[in-house]
């Protein structure tokens, strides 16, 4: 019972935390709701630190369905700290659309515990609890400007997205089931490997799940619903949708394709191969063609999915765990490099009138707004791959990882999509520097204005640009993945 309570310890601080503010919420004015996302990050940041200082304990619980060690430790603080981020650069968006409601922060909450029991969890049901519980609120997330038709479509899209994504996705784990008699990974990987375990109904549910998987972080041809919910959802919200759902999705990916199905790469290696360079042709080609910044980072985001992907399908056929750590520290990267380009786009909504996130609307930024100007510029060379940025550290880890696996020619066509990438990463910098804004929009963003949101980007451009990632993260990384396949 102890270990149980330790297991999931950070899980109980957010949910007591989400109760909390959604009972207290209702008794507040609204000038006095403003100080509710601090309970939020205060929250993260306890949950974060018993995280890590519980590290050292390394056992299972609940019935060997959830496996606290360092590969967890590693999501929970990542994930943690992209939810305190979330809710930093949210309050002042909120407020100014009048929607400044406990539920948002709750919602945030609670999605960030489905996924952590996602990242934790060693359990088919009880990582499809995490799922649904991270999916549901993500859904209301998306509609949570509900007066905004598009808000509403972003929502809806998504619900029925997911919901068919989920249901695959459970298909995929009930044929596991129905093949090995077990929910348990470890379980299910000694049946599959010691067999027999009839091929036919295997290859089915691996495309399945996979399919599911690709759902779930955006994969091509699975992709469509990414721009329109990213773009139609509050812009904070966008940040968050855009970077927790794809770490806890790879740490589930990761875990299913190395532990429950590590024995079969045969069979679903040459898949995740054809999935990798479909995400990648998608997504850098249709981000060369969109004015919106929010679906330009859409399917920029679906780019990166096609990277990582890479390095599972290295993962899976060298059997390394050289690719496993470049996944985990391009995910920690990408993060931040998300998270802070998102944030700026806050802080532009924040002190504009009816700012709509268009290349247009960023045209001239540099005289008029030069800090915001200066940390987008940042971000957008960080997630081309510019040297010296942590995105330029975390694209090396792990074409290297490819190469290592001897899979130079996916590696070539990585690093060739990457460059296609620069073309709508840098076309937001010459906006930004090198064109003027039409007379309709000159004045419409404040430059005189700072808000935490700005203040965010900065700090996240300090950790992209300054080295303060790549040891510490590339170190956890190594040890987590270390610990994942030693089990």
């Amino acid at each position: 019972m102890t270990h149980d309570l330790l297991a999931i310890m950070p899980e109980l601080m957010l949910i007591v935390t989400a109760v909390v503010v959604l009972l207290v919420d209702p008794l507040l004015p609204e000038e006095g709701r403003r100080g509710l996302s601090w309970l939020g990050i205060f929250a993260c940041i306890t949950a974060a630190l018993s995280t890590w200082f519980a590290r050292g304990e390394e056992f299972t619980a609940f019935s060997n369905s959830i496996a606290l060690d360092k590969y967890s430790v590693f999501f929970k603080i990542l994930l943690l700290g992209v939810a305190a981020l979330a809710m930093l650069i949210s309050e002042k968006h909120l407020h100014k659309k009048q929607r400044l409601l406990g539920d948002y922060y709750a919602l945030i909450l609670f999605t960030t515990v489905g996924m952590i029991v996602m990242a934790e969890a060693i359990d088919l049901i009880t990582f499809f609890v995490g799922l649904e519980l991270m999916a549901l609120s993500s859904y209301l997330l998306a509609g949570f400007f509900r007066y905004e038709e598009r808000s509403i479509e972003a929502a809806m899209k998504y619900f029925l997205t997911g919901a068919f994504a989920s249901n695959i996705l459970l298909f995929g784990m009930a044929f596991l089931y129905g093949l090995t008699g077990s929910t348990n990974y470890r379980d299910i990987s000694e049946a599959i490997r010691l067999g027999p375990v009839p091929e036919g109904p295997l290859v089915i549910a691996i495309v399945l799940v996979l399919a599911g998987f690709a759902f779930k972080v955006s994969a091509a041809p699975f992709h469509n619903w990414a721009p329109d919910v990213y773009q139609g959802s509050p812009t904070p919200a966008a940040a968050f949708l855009s970077v927790g759902p794809k770490v806890a999705g790879f740490a589930a990916i990761l875990k299913f394709f190395t532990m429950i199905l590590g024995s079969q790469s045969e069979i679903w290696v040459p898949l995740m191969m054809a999935l990798s360079v479909a995400t990648m042709v998608v997504g850098s080609t249709m981000a060369l063609v969109q004015k919106d910044l929010k679906r330009m980072l859409a399917f920029s985001s679906i780019g990166h999915v096609g990277y990582l992907l890479l390095a599972v399908v290295a993962t899976g056929d060298s059997g390394s765990n050289v690719g496993m750590s470049a996944i985990l520290f391009y995910l920690a990267a990408y993060a931040f490099m998300n998270m802070g380009a998102f944030a700026v786009l806050v802080h532009l909504s924040n002190n504009s009138e009816n700012f709509r996130d268009s290349l247009d609307e960023i045209a001239g930024l540099g005289k008029r707004f030069p800090w915001a100007a200066g940390v987008m510029a940042l971000f957008m060379l960080s997630l081309t791959g510019v040297p010296p940025t942590a995105g330029f550290l975390a694209k090396f880890y792990l074409f290297s990882a490819v190469v290592d696996a001897g899979f130079a020619w996916l590696a070539v066509v990585g690093a060739l999509f990457s460059l296609v990438s620069a073309f709508f990463y840098l076309r937001v910098i010459v906006y930004m520097y090198m064109r003027e804004p039409e007379e309709s929009v000159s004045e419409k963003v404040d430059g005189r204005s700072w808000d935490l949101s700005l203040g965010i980007g900065l700090a996240a451009a300090g950790v992209v640009l300054l080295g303060i990632l790549p040891a510490p993260v590339l170190n956890a990384a190594q040890d987590a993945v270390q610990k994942l396949l030693g089990n």
